[in-house]
């Protein structure tokens, strides 16, 4: 079993893969949307850690989901940027065979295939299908 990381660790491997996915989109996105994909691959980071985590704090579930609600402006402004570019691809999420009791484990496979993608225009695809996960996560968590 994956141990989890220690704040530092999360935070670490946060900008790491931040810095990643910039170096990759640059040339491809301009600042604002490159903005956008440093926060929303730095809130799906920290929902990997969360899911790991099973903290059943209703605080913590409450700091998760208003997170992924105050990134949904950049996730929107970076589906939008990444749609214009050659080679982009529609959602491989299928909304008919994923229920709620299985969204945790369909996000963790997805997280480690998003891990291994080499390929920016791919790696893209699946960090947004990985916030809409997230969103839909959110919104049936959500108890504001």
């Amino acid at each position: 079993m994956e141990t989890v990381g220690t704040s530092k660790d999360v935070r670490q491997q946060v900008r790491t893969i931040q810095s990643l996915m910039e170096q990759s989109a640059e040339g491809s996105f301009l600042e604002p949307e490159l903005h956008d994909l440093r926060t929303v691959t730095g809130f799906t980071v920290e929902f990997h850690y969360y899911l790991q985590l099973s903290c059943t704090h209703p605080f913590c579930l409450g700091y998760v989901c208003d997170s992924i609600f105050s990134a949904v402006d950049s996730y929107q402004s970076l589906t939008h940027a990444y749609k214009v570019l050659a080679n982009a691809t529609e959602s491989r999420i299928e909304w008919s065979s994923l229920s709620i009791p299985l969204l945790k484990e369909r996000f963790v496979a997805m997280f480690g295939e998003f891990e291994r993608e080499v390929n920016f225009i791919s790696k893209c695809r699946l960090l947004l299908d990985l916030f809409k996960l997230q969103i839909v996560f959110a919104g049936a968590s959500y108890d504001g």
